[in-house]
Parts: structure tokens; sequence; C-alpha cells
């Protein structure tokens, strides 16, 4: 009977300090490489900036979205339309690759949660790439990197 209180008592202790554990930190991948020249003002018709956009093929070479500003919540977002494979289907969820061309020295995040929360991908002015934590899981994108 000792031995068996001994082991709940441990089993117990081993419980709660996996209950403190602190929470792990979001983790962020760098999607470099070159950019595709696909993501300007063209893509969302105009502005003073230049967008951030998703891409639906890997390459940048399907369907594209842009968005001059950053969006907490993808849904109801489509790729547009006529622009490659992939073109009408929601961006939410969808996304592959990613660049960011603000010129503003802030650069472009994509999150995996809506709210800028979770992992992320992200990218400096003017590069564009894969997508590592985010693809196909992409929520959310924001102005800046990592800055949620």
């Amino acid at each position: 009977m000792r031995i068996q209180a001994k082991l709940f008592t441990a089993a117990v202790a081993g419980v709660a300090v996996l209950g403190l554990a602190v929470p792990a930190q979001a983790v962020n991948h760098h999607s470099t490489g070159n950019a595709t020249g696909r993501c300007g003002n063209s893509v969302i018709g105009g502005g003073n900036y230049q967008p951030l956009c998703l891409f639906y093929g890997h390459d940048g070479s399907a369907a594209i979205w842009g968005k001059d500003g950053s969006v907490s919540n993808l849904a109801g977002y489509t790729f547009k339309s006529g622009s490659g494979t992939g073109s009408g289907q929601a961006v939410k969820n969808n996304a592959t690759a990613m660049e960011s061309e603000y010129f503003e020295n802030r650069g472009g995040t994509v999150w995996v949660n809506s709210g800028y929360n979770g992992n992320y991908d992200w990218s400096y002015d003017g590069e564009g790439g894969a997508l590592g934590y985010t693809w196909n899981n992409n929520a959310a994108t924001q102005v800046g990197i990592g800055v949620g």
C-alpha cells in the first residue's frame, strides 16, 4: 500500500510540473528567394504601396492574391480570377508561396492563425519564396516581420 501511495504522489507531482510548463514560443521561417515581379499595384488595382502577395503555386507561377495592408483573417478572400491554376480558390489555407513588395523596410508576415498568432513565415521587402510553417495553413497576413 505504501508503494502505491508513493507512486500516486509521484504521478500527481509530475502532472503538476507539466501544468506549469511555459507555452512554446511561435517559430518562424524566412521565405527567401527571387521575387517573381508579379506582386505589384496591378494585383490590387492601384494604391500608394505595393502589396503582400500569396500564391497558389509554390514557385509563384499560379494564381495570385495581394492586399495593400494587413488582413487578420483571410476567410472570404479568393485568388485572382484568371491568373492561373487555383484562380477563384479560397486564399485561406491554400497558399504555398509569398512575396513582399512594400519597399518601406517592413517586409511581410504570413500567420498560421487568424489574428496574427502562432507560427509564421516572413520575407524582407522585395523577396519571395515558398512558405514553410504556413504552407496550405495560412490564416492572416501582416505588414512587418513577426510583429504579432
